[in-house]
């Protein structure tokens, strides 16, 4: 609807059916421009963000600041209290409103605090990577009653880091991959690729997991991964290419046509063709190189902006028909 409203501005404004000067006060009418009471409502959720993650970082750099100056007894006191309190806060305010949810963001936060602190204390001798599976494994419970999608993407990205340190550690993940440079790439795909199909599934269901940035962010993690396992096939030739050309393959295909058929989404699909044109030009460079043919580089250079010019007059066709 708002996608409607703007494209019919637009469209009387390039007619001269509404002037320069009143297209302001056309925008606040049709509520496509914040008015003084929006402004405010914009500016009070950014300082309650800000000043929620102020709170809970200023307990971990006070602890940290006066480390030699406290005891034990009152380090544990002062997070398991904050902890304790956010809970609290999260229980008495209102559950689906920002300010619970925010209430409880800072309790897991601390959570993490509690457990680097104790690692550090009692000198546990853990790994750098189970701080942050234990992390994430001790606030899923938080993670799903409060529907907070900022929430469910700090956890992933718990997941996400405890994955790469265990793989630097080990350089396999409870063997299912063999010992090789690539196998940190498979697993960071596969597992941001399912969270993306998991949360893209729930996202029908779920109001507050509606939002699109999250899902935005872990298709770039699964794009990058996939993408980056062909062009290092293609570039190194001791690697076998053919599993993973096939599968960037099968996921450009279904990824492109889901956000194009199913839910469209501009920015997917642009990260869909930045992975087409990388992959085709390194395609083609390694093929040209093998050659040796005079004026590779000036047909490669003429090819990217063919290809760059393609995709965006396709997107702008795409927006196009999402404001029609």
């Amino acid at each position: 609807m708002t996608i409607q409203k703007r494209s019919s501005v637009i469209a009387l404004f390039e007619a001269g059916a509404i002037s320069s000067q009143k297209m302001p006060a056309v925008l606040t009418l049709l509520g496509l421009k914040p008015d003084k009471d929006g402004w405010l409502k914009i500016f009070q959720m950014l300082l309650l963000c800000f000043g929620s993650c102020a709170i809970a970082f200023s307990v971990i750099f006070f602890i940290a600041y006066n480390w030699a100056d406290m005891s034990r007894l009152s380090k544990f006191t002062l997070l398991e209290s904050s902890i304790v309190f956010s809970v609290i806060l999260y229980w008495r305010l209102a559950r689906t409103g920002l300010a619970g949810r925010l209430a409880l963001l800072v309790a897991s936060l601390l959570v993490g605090a509690l457990m680097a602190f104790f690692g550090q204390t009692y000198q546990t001798g853990a790994d750098t990577w189970q701080l942050f599976f234990y992390w994430a494994l001790f606030i899923t419970p938080w993670v799903v009653i409060s529907q907070f999608s900022t929430l469910w993407l700090v956890w992933l990205s718990l997941l996400n880091l405890s994955l790469v340190l265990y793989f630097d550690i080990f350089h396999s993940v409870f063997g299912l991959f063999s010992d090789s440079n690539n196998s940190l790439f498979w697993c960071l795909f596969w597992f941001n690729t399912l969270a993306l199909i998991i949360w893209e599934m729930f996202s029908q269901k779920m109001v507050a997991l509606t939002e699109r940035w999250p899902q935005r962010i872990l298709a770039v993690i699964s794009g990058w991964a996939i993408t980056t396992l062909v062009i290092y096939a293609i570039v190194d030739e001791s690697e076998n290419a053919f599993s993973p050309s096939i599968t960037w393959l099968v996921w450009i295909c279904l990824f492109m046509w889901v956000y194009r058929r199913r839910c469209t989404d501009l920015f997917m699909l642009a990260g869909g063709c930045l992975s087409l044109i990388v992959v085709v030009i390194t395609r083609l460079a390694m093929q040209i190189m093998e050659t040796g043919e005079e004026g590779a580089l000036l047909f490669l250079s003429v090819l990217i902006i063919a290809m760059g010019s393609g995709a965006t007059y396709w997107l702008k066709q795409v927006h196009k028909e999402i404001e029609s």
